[in-house]
């Protein structure tokens, strides 16, 4: 670190001291030292007014200043690139993860099957065509095990009200069940 200008003040012709320049902005700024007082340094020729070296003095911090600003625009330029770079890589890795996703989930709906009632995802369909017929099977049957069990009720000698009942409700059951299964399974076409 550079030592500070040491600048010697003089007052209507008495030397009065030697400070530091920032010291010297310091003490007029603050009433110590007069305008009317004049100045030397090291590479002077002659005194000058005190007015004058504030002037260049004040010139001086403006040039640090601005050169500091221009410092700091530059570092946020630079960090305003970097972030841009990584805003833009980011970018692209959010794209190749997407893209690889995608054909991921392309090549899975090639190789998979979507339930369209439950949206349950499986990978072989299955046939029901077994399970249409059984279905059909009940919805056919019901009358049949109705007029059997009727039958038998009431060409038998003792007639029983169980027996009627009883072929009732298993053509019902076997009926409902038979319908609920052709529904599910149109359902899932």
């Amino acid at each position: 670190m550079s030592n500070p200008l040491q600048v010697r003040i003089s007052r209507d012709g008495n030397e009065i001291g030697s400070y530091p320049s920032d010291e010297v902005v310091r003490l007029r700024l603050n009433g110590t030292l007069k305008e009317t007082d004049f100045y030397w340094h090291e590479g002077m020729t002659a005194w000058a007014p005190l007015t004058q070296f504030l002037a260049s003095e004040a010139r001086r911090k403006l040039a640090e200043e601005t050169l500091q600003r221009k410092l700091t625009d530059a570092e946020k330029a630079e960090r305003l690139r970097l972030a841009r770079e990584r805003a833009k890589a980011k970018e692209e890795e959010d794209r190749a993860v997407a893209e690889a996703t995608r054909i991921r989930m392309e090549k899975e709906r090639g190789d998979r099957f979507r339930c369209h009632c439950c949206r349950t995802i499986f990978s072989q369909p299955k046939d029901h065509g077994g399970t249409l017929g059984f279905g059909l099977l009940l919805i056919v049957a019901s009358p049949i095990i109705l007029w059997i069990t009727y039958k038998s009720a009431v060409d038998s000698y003792r007639p029983s009200p169980g027996g009627i009942g009883f072929g009732s409700w298993l053509a019902s059951a076997s009926f409902f069940l038979g319908l609920r299964v052709h529904q599910l399974l149109q359902a899932r076409k």
